[in-house]
């Protein structure tokens, strides 16, 4: 053995032999139960030390979510809590929300969006006043069409010309009340 040999492998032999006497655990590799762990954040990485999840409470909104990231670190999952509910949101390569599943006044909704950096609403299936609605919005995210139901347990289709006062007044309503189907047209 040569003394450049001998210079690496006797070091390596008595920190071995430490290592063994003493019951130092020089590579932790085994798994460890706890009962309860407690943190603000708790961040799940990648070999390559990339974040792919994060558990977290926010505070100063005061509620906590789960983050899901992609391979290039964007956020592409996230649940959320706040006062209201709770929600899901899913999001597109440039991070941008492009759908969601959340509390809404009290009840469900599922929501699309543009997937832009407006996050405009375009479609949107929720419980209503009478019961469910789906709300079909323009590039603008103003409504052009909504198909629910009414006061009398019946069905109505309104069309909207796409524009905030527009919104206000139907320009055609399909409504079935309770002597019969009508159609009503703006004029």
């Amino acid at each position: 053995m040569s003394k450049y040999e001998r210079l690496i492998i006797y070091p390596l032999l008595f920190l071995a032999l430490f290592a063994s006497l003493t019951g130092v655990n020089l590579a932790n590799a085994t798994q460890q139960w706890f009962e309860r762990i407690v943190a603000r954040e708790v961040v799940i990485v990648n070999d390559e030390g990339q974040e792919v999840a994060v558990l977290k409470y926010d505070q100063d909104k005061e509620n906590p979510s789960f983050e899901l990231f992609n391979n290039e670190g964007r956020r592409v999952v996230s649940l959320l809590s706040y006062a209201d509910g709770g929600a899901v949101g899913i999001f597109n390569q440039e991070g941008h929300l492009t759908a969601a599943i959340q509390n809404e006044a009290d009840a469900g909704a599922i929501l699309v969006y543009n997937g832009t950096r407006e996050m405009t609403k375009l479609v949107a299936l929720r419980a209503g006043l009478y019961g469910g609605v789906l709300e079909i919005n323009n590039a603008q995210g103003l409504p052009t069409g909504i198909m629910g139901n009414n006061a009398s347990n019946n069905g109505y289709l309104g069309l909207f010309k796409g524009e905030l006062l527009g919104f206000l007044k139907p320009q055609i309503m399909l409504n079935v009340g309770e002597d019969g189907p009508t159609i009503q047209t703006a004029k």
